[in-house]
């Protein structure tokens, strides 16, 4: 039984209903579902954090596979209803589908793109300690998403309430940087390049999330019952995302262009960004078990739950096994 409640689950699922309804009205139903390989995929933002997906689509991992992955971009809260109802097949939001079944939606991590963090606190050139930041507010792209408990998880071993000593507000990558900019916040969780071209402007890089603790960022989730029913796709799934994520780290020089070109941002801050997010990619789609139980444990005392929780209740990575032996990597 979810400890989400069903008039909650059903209020998130019709929400997100009609975004996507409203964004893409023809397309979900004639072109989408009528397609038998059409598959959609929820990813939160634009964010470099996303760039496996991204280089899937655009260098035709995806497409090797026999997916043509219709990419919709909703609030990470929303994708584990969205899952539920059936609205949306897969998941980039791994860390908020895992959060949402340890609360017992029926929900796995499959794959992880990021085996470590890669987000930045980053604060107005005044502020130059967390605690500076009491009674401020403070930027994550989704009230409930993994970057909003990132950042409650550095308030509060910088000696703040979370719930208390700052407000959190909801705001997407380039409106984060612009409140920051005017003044109207004065702290921001920001993933590459956003907390580098934030730096060059003279605002404070915090804390690096990834030097504080251990969490893997991003992956693809999705329900049990596509696990159970249509494994197959799910190994078409992985399986593009882990020759993506190989090619990310092979190909230094291409993935800078690349960078420059997709995020608009000069060579330099390219390479610089690479290199950040080579460090924090998942070289084959896993991350450490320590990682994965790092999250189980936080949610958990976040949510002041007392069961055990397995591992094997979030996470799933039989197929992720499966697609290694097939492709030589085990």
């Amino acid at each position: 039984m979810f400890s989400f409640t069903k008039r909650r689950l059903m209020a998130a699922a019709c929400l997100l209903h009609l975004a996507l309804w409203a964004f893409f009205p023809a397309r979900l139903s004639a072109q989408a579902r009528s397609t038998k390989d059409r598959i959609i995929l929820a990813v939160p933002s634009q964010a470099m954090s996303m760039m496996p997906i991204f280089v899937a689509v655009d260098r035709g991992f995806f497409k090797e596979q026999g997916i043509e992955p219709l990419i919709v971009y909703v609030a990470g809260r929303l994708q584990p209803p969205a899952m539920a109802s059936g609205d949306v097949d897969y998941s980039a939001s791994a860390e908020t589908a895992k959060r949402a079944a340890i609360q017992g939606m029926p929900l796995k991590v499959v794959a992880y793109m990021s085996s470590k963090l890669s987000v930045s606190l980053v604060g107005a050139p005044e502020i130059k300690s967390v605690g500076e930041l009491k009674g401020r507010a403070i930027a994550v792209t989704s009230l409930g998403g993994s970057l909003d408990y990132l950042a409650r998880e550095i308030l509060a071993r910088g000696g703040l309430n979370p719930d208390r000593d700052a407000r959190i507000v909801a705001l997407n990558q380039n409106d984060a940087m612009l409140a920051l900019e005017t003044g109207s916040i004065h702290g921001a969780m920001l993933v590459p390049p956003f907390d580098s071209i934030m730096s060059k402007k003279g605002f404070r890089r915090m804390v690096f999330a990834g030097d504080l603790m251990d969490y893997p960022q991003g992956g693809l989730a999705t329900t049990d019952k596509k696990i159970k029913e249509n494994p197959a796709e799910v190994k078409r799934m992985i399986r593009a995302i882990v020759k993506s994520l190989l090619y990310i780290q092979d190909n230094r020089q291409k993935l800078t262009d690349y960078i420059a070109q997709r995020w608009k941002v000069d060579r330099e801050l390219a390479a610089s960004s690479y290199e950040t997010m080579a460090q924090s990619f998942s070289r084959d789609g896993t991350a450490s078990p320590q990682s994965i139980q790092n999250v189980i444990d936080s949610t958990k005392a976040r949510l002041k739950l007392q069961r055990a929780i397995a591992m094997t209740e979030v996470v799933n990575l039989s197929l992720l096994e499966e697609v290694h032996r097939e492709l030589g990597l085990k």
